[in-house]
């Protein structure tokens, strides 16, 4: 039977990563297809084992160590076959880009090659992580290297302490009130944000709540997708079954079957509810 192993990162790392996760496929476990839905978390993806067939809506990946960045739509699908096993680190959706320096529209939407964004450390790392013996083991190794980026970090500006508040907020915040935060008018602001993220901050609100949403499902499964719908924010049910339509292609219900592992429990075991909920203009 397949395993999948996953942490929270250290309290220090926290304003980088959400979580580690590891999957391990035996030789005699059955392949399996899994959905990948519209995502605000960057991911980077360390194949230790046979490759994964990914099969992104741009292009197929075929590298032992790729960096995905924020998906703005339903991304595509991951075919996993005996002897797979991936080590994956969940950014915040500015982790990666404030530890490696890469803006986060270059990765938005988009597949890479760790080593042609970053450069040979990513194989080393790679080989130390197949090295170790444990899940626990290799959070070590991952986290010892992340600490060493942070003399890297770039300043944040206001755009991106909106773009970790809206994420944490689950986009329950109104855009002209995080502009108004920021001291700029509304265009400036949607102007930076999505030179700056790739997107707009209606689309990084919606695809936050949606991830919000689908967490708090996989995290508490005896929740009703009714209780869901109203604790997030939506009009009503049907308003969010059409967001899921859009963002992961299926039904809520559908999309929880599909998903299998790419949401780790670690995520979803994070505070869901927002405090307060508002509608997004």
């Amino acid at each position: 039977m397949p395993s999948l192993q996953s942490a929270q990162p250290s309290p220090d790392l926290r304003p980088y990563v959400r979580a580690y996760a590891q999957r391990r496929f035996d030789h005699s476990d059955l392949p399996v297809c899994e959905s990948v839905p519209a995502q605000l978390e960057q991911v980077l993806n360390l194949e230790l084992g046979i490759r994964p067939g990914v099969r992104h809506i741009q292009a197929e990946i075929s590298a032992d160590i790729w960096i995905g960045g924020a998906q703005t739509a339903f991304a595509g699908y991951m075919q996993l076959t005996p002897g797979v096993e991936s080590f994956a680190v969940f950014f915040q959706p500015a982790g990666w880009s404030a530890l490696f320096g890469t803006p986060m529209r270059e990765t938005t939407s988009h597949l890479y090659d760790a080593r042609a964004v970053v450069g040979p450390c990513m194989r080393e790392l790679w080989n130390h992580l197949g090295e170790q013996p444990t899940f626990e083991a290799r959070v070590i190794v991952v986290e010892t290297f992340l600490r060493r980026m942070q003399a890297r970090t770039l300043v944040r500006d206001g755009v991106s302490t909106s773009v970790m508040y809206l994420f944490r907020q689950h986009g329950s915040i109104r855009i002209p009130e995080l502009a108004s935060q920021d001291g700029i008018s509304l265009r400036q602001f949607e102007r930076r944000f999505r030179q700056q993220t790739g997107m707009s901050p209606k689309v990084f609100a919606r695809i936050a709540r949606f991830q919000g949403a689908l967490d708090a499902k996989i995290a508490k499964p005896g929740l009703s997708w009714l209780n869901i719908a109203h604790s997030f924010g939506y009009h009503d049910q049907m308003h969010m079954i059409h967001d899921f339509e859009l963002l992961g292609r299926t039904s809520p219900t559908q999309l929880i079957a599909q998903l299998g592992d790419v949401r780790p429990p670690a995520l979803a075991l994070e505070k869901q509810t927002p405090h307060t909920m508002v509608q997004l203009l």
